[in-house]
């Protein structure tokens, strides 16, 4: 199937930096025009502003490009279709999910024949994120295959390293960590062949970590997140930084280390609430849903949430369970039903991060029978940890 043809279903955000052969091919396509410089200059900053975290006015300047892209160059130009890959990456990161679809599919014609790796990239790697997020891996694996197949035939080898990536990530969130690891084996062997670039080695630890983290080794694939998230802030890339930080909360979480975790988390937090950033924490991991969760139902007394974060916890919170009831359209009422009231009340104490022996005393009932109902509920949403348990919770509204 090519993704040329019609696609009925609507179908994960990183940044990349405008440029490369793209611009210089636009350019020389329209070369004299003032109205063209105009135009990549506001993509340029568009790109600049967004990787500063000023996402609002990165989303206006890409908006009038592209106005003007296609009021004087026409829908389906190249410089058009530049411009609408980065809007959508940055209207996708804001919460705006209708006609991000349709704004990609009618730009990846010109893309590809303008032999712009860079906005090539962006297109695939947001329609493969939007089949995810709604429950399409399918999609998105055919998204992913298809860019790889584009990158080896124009031997983009960033392209191909970050298409990579991405389907390792959705082979994890599948549980086939084999199959991830063997991604991230073939983008060793790319960072091998070209050691000096920067883009593919990132590429390779990040999928790394993430299939550390999802082994059981999460101290080791947080040591490579903290490695990467340092290299962002250093080369002041915020944006990316701040979508590390989330990921290594994640990870701290997952390890034990809670307090290092949840500083890390209330920081991006705050940041993410300034900028407007929202997709990157409803795509965040388990561990950082599950704390999230206990945040927004924590009582307005405690002062762990500030609370002026508490509406933009509930506006990811809703967006994330609306993400994950999709990819579990049907499981919600069989496990409401299955669930006895007791494992409801002990569900409910470990989404507010209630410890077992918290829990007894709440509950006045013994420790060991606290472990029975922990144990039975984590059967019946098959589910192996608190925080995925709270997460899975309440993607199904029983929380």
């Amino acid at each position: 199937m090519s993704l040329n043809q019609p696609v009925h279903r609507i179908a994960i955000v990183g940044t990349g930096v405008i440029g490369g052969n793209g611009i210089q091919h636009a350019v020389s396509t329209y070369r004299g025009t003032h109205g063209l410089a105009r135009i990549i200059g506001s993509i340029f900053e568009a790109v600049a502003e967004a990787e500063q975290l000023r996402l609002a006015v990165a989303t206006r300047l890409a908006r009038s490009a592209h106005e003007h892209a296609v009021s004087r160059f026409g829908k389906r130009s190249p410089v058009a279709a530049r411009t609408a890959v980065v809007l959508a990456e940055l209207l996708y990161e804001e919460g705006h999910h209708v006609g991000l679809e349709t704004l990609v599919m009618e730009s990846l014609a010109a893309v590809r024949t303008s032999g712009d790796d860079e906005s090539a990239l962006r297109g695939y790697r947001l329609l493969a994120r939007l089949a995810a997020r709604r429950g399409d891996t399918e999609f998105a694996f055919l998204v992913l295959k298809e860019a790889e197949v584009l990158a080896a035939e124009r031997d983009w080898k960033g392209m191909m390293a970050e298409s990579l990536m991405l389907r390792t990530q959705l082979l994890l969130e599948k549980g086939r960590t084999r199959d991830a690891a063997i991604c991230t084996e073939r983008i060793g062997t790319l960072v091998h062949d070209v050691s000096s670039d920067d883009t593919l080695y990132d590429s390779h630890s990040l999928a790394r970590a993430q299939v550390l983290v999802a082994t059981g080794d999460a101290h080791r694939g947080a040591t490579i997140l903290r490695e990467l998230h340092a290299a962002s802030c250093g080369k002041g890339n915020n944006y990316r930084a701040l979508q590390l930080s989330v990921q290594l909360a994640d990870a701290l979480l997952g390890c034990g280390h809670q307090a290092e975790g949840r500083a890390m988390l209330f920081q991006a937090l705050q940041i993410g609430a300034r900028a407007g950033v929202h997709q990157t924490f409803v795509d965040a991991g388990a561990h950082v849903a599950g704390l999230l969760l206990s945040l927004h139902h924590a009582t307005p007394q405690d002062r762990r949430l500030p609370p002026e974060l508490r509406p933009y916890i509930g506006s990811i919170l809703a967006d994330h369970a609306q993400q994950r009831a999709r990819a579990l359209p049907t499981r919600g009422s069989h496990v409401t039903e299955s669930l006895t009231p007791r494992e409801h009340s002990v569900l409910r104490s470990i989404s507010c991060g209630l410890s077992n022996k918290r829990i007894a005393q709440e509950l006045q009932i013994a420790p060991e029978t606290v472990k029975s109902h922990v144990k039975g509920i984590f059967i019946k949403l098959a589910v192996q940890t608190r925080a995925h348990a709270v997460s899975t919770a309440g993607a199904l509204g029983l929380l």
